[in-house]
């Protein structure tokens, strides 16, 4: 599946089609699908495919959910800060703007997904299949769950959006009138049980396809659709209508193996690595090819197709502009959780690069009694990383001074497999020392291929447990037996109630820095709360970037992201940007 990267993207902007052809599949056919000849070119299942591969690579473009999508959603929660201009947006200074590029980019590929499915949805049923309907079937489902997938994000990034229900036609077609959000949660509700009826079970789709999406990734969406949806509209919406019960079903129809067998890995850290990408515990999982030879930056280029550029998420000193930070509450919170053994709990050793040694981490044993130490790129712990410089803890020798007001940096989502850049003499280059020579290892930002586990296991039982704790109808599974086993993989005793502050604490010790945290505290409705007081506790929050840029968090603003300002100057249907801009 990772050869995505090589099928052509045609990529809308605004209200047009702009074409990049690429090295592959499509190389004689970069084709507007608006022209008669994209008609006459779909005329086999081998061309459907390709047109369905096409819409993986827009999600999966660094401009997309790669460098620019991925940032929106870790960095503009209040786990982490970064000094990387594909981070801006999420630190609330004065670049949160209509006109900032990493919100306009996944804007426009997530309405470029749209687009192409809904031309397969409507070009695949006269496409002769030589009877196999069950191929035709679970191409146009993954049509509708993609179209589904991105009305999601634009929704519940930008709130105020205008779906594409069919395939534009006409000029006319791409201006078009803003919906109401319920109207789009009815649309994308819509796609995704046609999705889920047309999508094949787990184990259809061979290794070559690793990662295309099954029935229970439409089931998962679709219930967290439903609760997504029941906890947003509640704060901020006109209709108060709840869909717990709806998205209990959907989560429990999964728990239940009705598609197919899922369960938690038996190592946490498997779901964060390269070695074990697409396992038992994936639902939805968003491809990347870590590529550092072709570094061209143009979305629709086989040259970014699939490259996770990891800038804002690494450790400070490794790149000037590529840094990240965890704040200290997320550090102290991990801290805090200590499993049955008495040991810090095992998930902030895949989530957190951070001193291992200071007194407050116990530490893991090993079968023989050694202490189990914490590793970051190339095999180098800590201290090394970080020598103290006049007994200066924190981050030790970095470019950013800044980094020495925090604890940690991010583990996940990158590929600490990978070496540290070297030395013209071929030593180590630890971070802010001297200048390497060898590109080809951690430090550079597109050699992160580490796959997205979008929705896992691990996130469907505990948003079952959220749905039936909300008043959602509960299934075979009670709430307890969900949230228990996800705290059993991490060696916790079993709580023997469980209340909605317990799922709180799990989704924010299970899933931390996995992009899930804002919309959880979006749809709790304590995103002010939150944010009001980590800006008045903590002198550094939000504070990575710059000392003086952090603007703080505004009630009636921040929840949304501005609507790109091509998109308002294009569609005389928007008079006016998202509250505050």
């Amino acid at each position: 599946m990772k050869n995505i990267s090589k099928i052509v993207a045609t990529l809308f902007v605004g209200g047009s089609l702009m074409l990049q052809g690429c090295d592959g599949v499509f190389d004689e056919l970069a084709i507007n699908p608006n022209q008669p000849s994209m008609s006459s070119y779909f005329t086999t299942p081998e061309a459907v495919n390709d047109a369905v591969l096409t819409m993986y690579g827009y999600i999966s473009t660094q401009r997309c959910l790669g460098a620019s999508g991925s940032k929106t959603q870790i960095i503009r929660s209040d786990e982490a800060s970064s000094n990387s201009d594909y981070g801006k947006p999420g630190m609330y200074g004065n670049d949160l703007n209509a006109s900032y590029y990493t919100i306009e980019q996944p804007y426009t590929l997530m309405y470029t997904t749209a687009s192409q499915a809904s031309y397969i949805i409507e070009t695949a049923p006269s496409v002769e299949f030589n009877g196999n309907e069950e191929l035709r079937n679970a191409y146009i489902g993954e049509s509708y769950f993609w179209r589904a997938f991105a009305h999601y994000y634009l929704l519940i990034n930008f709130r105020n959006i205008s779906p594409i229900r069919h395939m534009p036609r006409n000029a006319k077609d791409y201006i078009r009138p803003l919906e109401a959000p319920a109207d789009v949660w009815d649309f994308i509700q819509e796609d995704l049980t046609k999705a889920k009826e047309l999508l094949p079970v787990k184990g259809y789709w061979n290794a070559d396809n690793a990662g295309r999406v099954t029935k229970a990734s439409a089931a998962a969406l679709l219930g967290k659709c439903y609760l997504y949806r029941s906890g947003i509209e509640n704060h901020y919406g006109n209709d108060k209508t709840t869909f717990y019960s709806e998205a209990a079903k959907e989560f429990g129809d999964i728990i239940d193996g009705k598609y197919g067998t899922y369960d938690l890995t038996a190592n946490y850290a498997d779901n964060f690595d390269v070695a074990h990408e697409n396992n038992v515990e994936s639902l939805l999982e968003i491809q990347f090819l870590g590529d550092v030879e072709n570094n061209a930056f143009n979305p629709g280029l086989a040259t970014s197709g699939l490259a996770f550029d990891s800038r804002g998420l690494m450790l400070p000193g490794a790149g000037v502009g590529y840094e990240g930070v965890a704040h200290d509450w997320l550090y102290d919170a991990f801290v805090n959780s200590i499993d049955k053994n008495g040991c810090t709990d095992i998930r902030m050793f895949s989530t957190l690069m951070f001193d291992d040694l200071k007194p407050e981490i116990k530490l893991h044993m090993d079968a023989s009694g050694n202490s189990i130490r914490l590793e970051g790129p190339g095999g180098f712990r800590w201290e090394e990383l970080y020598p103290k410089v006049d007994g200066k803890e924190g981050f030790g020798t970095v470019a950013n001074t800044l980094a020495h007001s925090f604890k940690a940096g991010i583990r996940k989502g990158l590929d600490y497999s990978m070496p540290m850049m070297t030395n013209s003499d071929g030593s180590p280059k630890l971070p802010g020392v001297g200048a390497g020579t060898k590109e080809y290892v951690y430090n550079q930002p597109r050699a992160h291929g580490v796959n997205w586990r979008y929705i896992r296991y691990a996130d469907v039982l505990l948003m079952y447990a959220e749905a039936v704790l909300s008043g959602g109808t509960q299934g075979m599974m009670t709430p307890l037996q969900a949230v228990n086993k996800v705290r059993n993989r991490a060696n916790f005793a079993d709580l023997p109630s469980v209340t909605m502050e317990n799922v709180k604490q799990e989704r924010l010790l299970e899933l931390a820095l996995e992009g899930h945290r804002f919309y959880d505290l979006l749809r709790w409705g304590e995103l002010t709360s939150r944010f009001s007081a980590l800006t008045s506790s903590d002198p550094s929050f939000k504070k990575f970037i710059s000392a003086t840029d952090y603007k703080g968090f505004v009630t009636n603003k921040h929840e949304w992201l501005p609507i790109p300002i091509n998109e308002l100057n294009s569609n005389p249907y928007i008079k006016e940007n998202n509250p505050g801009y």
